[in-house]
């Protein structure tokens, strides 16, 4: 009887090792790549180096970057996880507006398990808002909205993986 529930028990902790590992990689994606890339406390270049120490790569048969790129896709070493960081202008409104965006995606992970990782990520009522009717989006709270804002969405393109989309606005 012992050794069943040992078994049991190394079982559970076999399947949830790597459960728990996809989630720690999926933090750090959004502490030191996503969030401080678009909050612009680094730099395009830093973030790919960021990405990169975090053993992402760029996807076979990618064509190289030109030294002015503004774009980038990257993949995690297990092919799982996708990076996609970006920067440029958007009209919004009148207006137009600088945004730095990082995405991330899997081909493992569904819409439902992105929004729940964003409502543990970014559900702090003191520091990030949300509307009821759509509960995949999160504003950070600013002093100053109208210069800067920061915005976390979850996102499911058409013949595209399901994405989280962290984006940085500065008016």
């Amino acid at each position: 009887m012992k050794f069943v529930v040992c078994a049991a028990m190394a079982s559970l902790c076999l399947i949830s090792a790597p459960v728990h590992a996809q989630e720690i990689l999926v933090a750090r994606m959004i502490t030191e790549v996503c969030l401080p890339y678009a909050t612009r406390a680094q730099s395009f270049e830093k973030s790919i180096r960021a990405a990169r120490a975090l053993e992402f790569r760029r996807p076979n048969g990618s064509e190289p970057l030109e030294e002015w790129s503004s774009e980038i896709d990257l993949i995690s070493r297990d092919g799982v996880w996708r990076l996609h960081i970006e920067e440029g202008t958007l009209e919004e409104g009148d207006s137009s507006v600088y945004a730095a965006s990082c995405s991330i995606s899997s081909r493992h992970a569904s819409v439902r398990d992105l929004t729940d990782l964003g409502r543990r990520a970014f559900g702090d009522p003191e520091r990030w808002s949300y509307a009821a009717n759509d509960p995949r989006r999160w504003d950070r709270r600013t002093p100053r909205p109208d210069e800067r804002r920061l915005a976390v969405e979850v996102t499911e393109p058409a013949e595209k993986l399901p994405a989280m989309t962290i984006t940085g606005y500065y008016f």
